[in-house]
């Protein structure tokens, strides 16, 4: 026997019944075991060990009841508007944070409230790098789950806060019990991800949804348009003069000025003509820089006087502000307070009692308007 076949026999001898070395392939529970121990040691120097992790399938409707009592809950952000939660309970927390303030973990225990801002902005460098090195492990993995490209985003005070910010989708969790510091003091970590990366939505298919949709929403709507065919202007002396039968007349140049309104705010113009019988209006838009908004004098409309007399008056015949003396009272002119009549002792309107409204003519073609036949066809 040669000096190799020795050799070969006395290993086969010293292997007898030694168990096969304990080597376990990448998992996600072995791949976040490594990540938060070397997260925690490189980050803030923290001694962390995870004794225990549980994946499951959880629900939108499940995860705020399986929420500790004041956790710090950590909105995360991933790719295509995908969000996780990273859940830390307040042993865990306050090991955090005692790790970064004194340098080790106390061994007294954790104050019994809810979380901070301050609490979350410390935290937040341990979570990133925990994802991290999570997304790095998980990567060796034949079929590794979507847990690539999340970070903290936000922090959200309530557990009822889920169901707002997450979609109605399954979700993967991931429940780490873990030992903090020297002392061994006991958390829980969660870790929750989408249990399929959401697809893309396109901004053309957004778009053209949005388009559509508001499209339908804008052509089904309801739009009120009111036509006036002209103004005037009258003193409150020539409207307490008006009686019944009194025309005033319209001038012919309005019938090409007609205003369509909406809201009260001027759309465009518009002339008045009849076609197939009936009268119509043919739209022309407003030049630019004409009004829109104030009312019209009549003298736009090419009308001059008003045929109603001379007890009419235009804005001329006002006087000048300056000329109406002192409104405390100072000028004779004005009477006393104490010589104006009641209010119960006016007379009534045009110097009589109104018509009913039985009695009023009946609308139509009268002397004032023109005739179908005298309207310009619009065909």
């Amino acid at each position: 026997m040669s000096d190799a076949d020795i050799i070969s026999a006395m290993r086969r001898k010293a292997g007898v019944g030694r168990p096969p070395p304990d080597v376990q392939p990448m998992s996600p529970a072995k791949a976040l075991r490594l990540a938060m121990a070397k997260a925690a040691e490189d980050t803030i120097g923290l001694v962390l060990q995870v004794t225990k992790v549980v994946e499951e399938r959880s629900a939108i409707s499940r995860l705020p009841g399986q929420v500790p009592d004041n956790a710090l809950l950590s909105l995360l952000e991933g790719p295509n508007n995908a969000y996780g939660l990273a859940v830390w309970d307040k042993n865990a927390v306050s090991a955090i944070v005692e790790q970064q303030t004194t340098g080790k973990v106390l061994n007294l225990p954790p104050e019994d409230r809810p979380p901070t801002s301050t609490d979350a902005v410390m935290c937040s460098e341990l979570c990133n790098q925990v994802l991290r090195q999570f997304e790095t492990h998980v990567a060796e993995i034949a079929d590794p789950p979507e847990v690539a490209g999340f970070h903290v985003a936000a922090q959200l005070r309530e557990a009822r806060s889920i169901a707002i910010a997450f979609d109605d989708v399954p979700y993967r969790l991931y429940r780490a019990s873990v030992k903090l510091g020297r002392g061994g003091r006991e958390g829980e970590v969660f870790f929750v991800f989408p249990y399929a990366a959401p697809k893309p939505k396109t901004m053309d298919e957004g778009a053209g949804d949005f388009s559509s949709s508001f499209q339908t929403v804008v052509m089904k709507s309801e739009a009120r348009l009111d036509t006036v065919l002209h103004r005037v202007r009258l003193t409150l002396s020539d409207v307490t003069a008006l009686t019944e039968g009194m025309m005033i007349p319209i001038p012919r140049e309005a019938l090409s000025r007609v205003e369509v309104r909406a809201d009260d705010r001027l759309v465009s113009r518009a002339r008045l003509g009849q076609i197939n019988g009936k009268r119509a209006l043919r739209v022309v838009l407003c030049a630019e820089g004409e009004d829109d908004g104030d009312e019209l004098d009549h003298a736009a409309f090419g009308g001059g006087d008003l045929g109603m007399g001379a007890g009419l008056s235009g804005p001329s015949d006002f006087p000048a502000l300056s000329g109406m003396g002192d409104l405390g009272g100072g000028s004779d002119d004005l009477p006393p307070l104490g010589d104006l009549p009641a209010m119960g002792d006016l007379p009534p309107l045009g110097g009589g009692e109104l018509p009913p409204l039985g009695d009023l003519p009946p609308l139509g073609d009268g002397e004032g308007f023109p005739a179908m036949g005298d309207l310009p066809s619009l065909e």
